[in-house]
């Protein structure tokens, strides 16, 4: 017995320490083991409020750079705060706890306002009582940030698909306007864009060439050089077949006049026996209908001029003494109207339309269908909705008359089927709202043009073009000049061409905005939102 008491004295003295107390001893394990869990459970819960910050970041930014694309206005500051108020109600959605902090900017925009990076950064303070057991300050804030990049696109409204040549170019008094918009030359050559007078603005001009500016051209901004080329948006747009019957020649006009160089020349031929009157002049109008380039101005008023003085006595067959046909296809026309109607004379002597009074005609209409050529010499003939095609022949608005059309797109067929509005004549288009055409209001078929030929259509001699929609010319080249504007600012106009030219006081409008217009946008502006970090 007095063994084991011993025994037992040992090891309680062992465990109880020489003055007997164990309470120490176990309470610095106990709180060693409590500070390890709730270390464990502070760490834990720090990092799933880290995560939840991070995340609500990420969200903001893209929400916020995704707004920024999705926004209608063209202004960059509304677009700004359009992506602000969307990344704040992101954060504050996505948070699980209230946040002590957040900053939203949008940095590095270019000059254009197209390119943004929206940059967020959110603190918020965790209730983290197991924090607070350990003693430390539970009201440290958590920081994240994130940043999402965006590219807004601003809309197209003039592509020229050149390849090395001239893609747009403005001279003399000339007056381009196209706002919230941008204007673009793929051509790589030294004149992809060429400014040598008037004014040009546009949001901004972009050159995959050279775009030189010169004789005192007033224009905004500066134009941008070495750009990258655009392909074709509307390549391998699927465009309808003409008809197998071609409608039979317009009533309203007096004449349908086919565009083939080689009658013209024989017209010419038969109408003028003595050719060595014309001269030169001659040359120059029988190259230009075999080319089917234009003739200068002064060109066409010498031979104007040359006709009245020759054409007297016995010596004429197809001509009366003041140049008009007398008999066959043109009967009724000047030789010039004819050259016009072809494209080779941009603008007729006044005094051959001074006393018209053809615009006072009433209004005709025009059902859909196919035509070979449309000669629109009078009054105000009214397009029905639909397709037109023009097949092989020209389509030209002249002598002060009007077309007009609402839910019309009119598609030319052949390298001999251009459009033309001269002489004080009007063109008011919209395109449709729907269907298989909608949104374009001109389209010339690529595929029906020999390659090497550029036919060219032309808004001159005071003609004016009010249009709504896409106008797809990609074998064509598209000239305004004399007179000739887009008198009204369309607010949705988008031209494809091979190349634009504008000279004397031509002029065209855009103010690109589709809340004006239910006709839908064909070539949408190139937009994107993503995440950076």
């Amino acid at each position: 017995m007095a063994k084991y008491c011993e025994r037992a004295n040992t090891l309680r003295a062992r465990f109880h320490g020489e003055d007997g107390s164990t309470l120490p001893l176990f309470a610095v394990t106990l709180m060693a083991i409590v500070a390890l869990a709730f270390a464990a459970i502070a760490l834990g819960l720090d990092s799933k409020a880290a995560n939840n910050l991070q995340n609500a970041a990420d969200s903001a930014a893209l929400a916020g750079a995704t707004a920024f694309v999705a926004a209608n206005s063209p202004r960059a500051e509304d677009r700004l705060e359009e992506a602000r108020q969307t990344a704040l109600a992101t954060a504050q959605g996505n948070a699980e706890y209230v946040l002590s902090n957040m900053d939203i900017a949008a940095i590095s925009e270019d000059a254009y306002g197209q390119h943004t990076e929206i940059e967020v950064a959110l603190a918020f303070e965790p209730a983290n009582v197991a924090a607070k057991v350990l003693g430390r300050n539970a009201n440290i804030a958590l920081t994240r940030e994130a940043a999402a990049s965006t590219t807004w696109g601003f809309p197209l409204c003039i592509l020229a698909l050149e390849p090395t040549g001239n893609g747009l170019s403005t001279a003399d008094s000339t007056s381009l306007s196209a706002m919230n918009c941008v204007i673009w030359s793929n051509s790589t050559g030294a004149r992809s864009m060429a400014f040598s007078g008037g004014d040009a603005e546009t949001k901004f001009f972009c050159a995959a060439g050279k775009a030189p500016v010169s004789g005192g051209t007033q224009i905004s901004p500066r134009p941008t050089e070495h750009c990258d080329r655009i392909p074709d948006p509307l390549n391998g747009l699927q465009i309808p077949t003409p008809g197998k019957s071609v409608a039979a020649s317009l009533t309203y006009a007096k004449v349908q006049v086919t565009a083939n160089a080689v009658a013209l020349v024989e017209m010419i031929n038969r109408a003028i026996p003595r050719l060595s009157l014309l001269g030169s002049d001659y040359d120059a109008l029988k190259t230009a209908a075999q080319t089917g380039t234009m003739l200068p101005e002064t060109t066409a008023d010498s031979i104007a001029n040359t006709i009245l003085g020759i054409l007297s006595g016995g010596g004429k067959m197809w001509l009366d003494d003041h140049g008009y046909y007398k008999i066959g296809a043109a009967r009724g026309l000047h030789i010039l109207e004819v050259a016009q109607i072809l494209g080779i004379v941009d603008n007729l002597p006044a005094n051959l339309i001074e006393d018209d009074v053809y615009f006072s005609s009433p209004t005709d209409t025009l059902l859909p269908g196919t035509y070979k050529g449309l000669d629109i010499y009078k009054g105000h003939v009214k397009m029905m909705p639909g397709v037109y095609h023009i097949v092989d022949a020209p389509l030209i608005v002249r002598r002060k008359a009007t077309l007009t059309g609402d839910g019309v797109t009119i598609i030319l067929h052949g390298r001999d089927a251009t459009f033309s509005v001269t002489d004080e004549a009007r063109l008011t288009l919209t395109a449709p709202e729907d269907g298989d055409m909608a949104g374009f209001a001109l389209i010339s078929d690529p595929k029906s043009i020999p390659d090497g030929v550029i036919p060219r259509s032309r808004l001159t001699g005071a003609g004016k073009v009010s249009m709504i929609g896409t106008v797809y010319l990609p074998e064509q080249r598209f000239s305004i000049t004399g007179d000739g504007a887009a008198d009204q600012a369309s607010p949705l106009l988008q031209i494809v061409a091979n190349s634009i030219d504008m000279s004397k006081n031509g002029g065209l409008k855009i103010d690109f905005d589709t809340s004006e217009t239910k006709v839908p946008m064909k070539i949408l502006p190139a937009r994107q939102a993503r995440l950076l970090r």
